[in-house]
């Protein structure tokens, strides 16, 4: 059986009532801040192609073949590629701007994901995300955790229960605090690539000698 996120029509209908109250103004501030080549991780039924400043050069990467022959009508102009977020078939560092909506929550491994944008955004570019993620009260939080598996089975594959945000720090982020808000379970971000750890010092003889 196909999930909620593998009918294209259906998806695009819950979407549609969403962004009337208010998930639209998320999508809106998502893009508004790509620059330069950007990488749209997940862009399913091309909700948010349109929606880009025209001098931003967007490709759409989705792994579902329905969703994308939605995403070519609804922005014909924009490069559709068919492939995993955990096999991003781009060289690295071949982007500005990552942007991934409602994503994540899906991706099989998303450690493996997230190293892969990491992989092909320039050092000094953006990820930018919006994201539903587990809540922080201890109650609905378990109660989310109850649900996640018939949850996942009706959706096709979304985790309401995941750690997103802390996916992304884990996997070598610096979420911008400037950037950051929450609201209820949702989650929208940008995000810098972390400095990696400095190398370990080697001993001194001093300190290496025996007593």
């Amino acid at each position: 059986m196909r999930g909620v996120e593998q009918i294209p029509w259906l998806y695009d209908a819950l979407c549609t009532a969403l962004e009337w109250t208010g998930l639209g103004r998320w999508r809106q501030w998502l893009v508004g801040g790509a620059r330069g080549v950007t990488l749209e991780v997940g862009c399913g039924t091309g909700r948010n192609l349109p929606r880009y400043a025209r001098d931003v050069t967007v490709i759409g990467l989705d792994p579902d073949a329905d969703a994308l022959r939605a995403a070519r009508r609804r922005a014909p102009d924009v490069p559709l590629v068919r492939a995993s977020a955990e096999a991003l078939p781009f060289r690295p560092g071949a982007f500005d701007t990552v942007v991934s909506s409602l994503v994540f929550c899906s991706v099989p491994r998303p450690l493996v994901g997230l190293a892969e944008v990491r992989r092909v955004l320039r050092d000094e570019g953006r990820l930018r995300m919006l994201e539903h993620v587990r809540h922080e009260a201890a109650a609905l939080g378990w109660l989310q955790d109850v649900l996640q598996p018939a949850w996942t089975a009706l959706a096709g594959g979304c985790h309401p229960n995941r750690r997103t945000e802390a996916a992304v720090v884990a996997a070598g982020f610096t979420v911008l605090p400037d950037e950051r808000r929450v609201e209820g379970t949702l989650r929208r971000f940008s995000a810098a690539k972390a400095p990696p750890p400095p190398p370990a010092r080697e001993p001194s003889p001093s300190s290496a000698r025996q007593p």
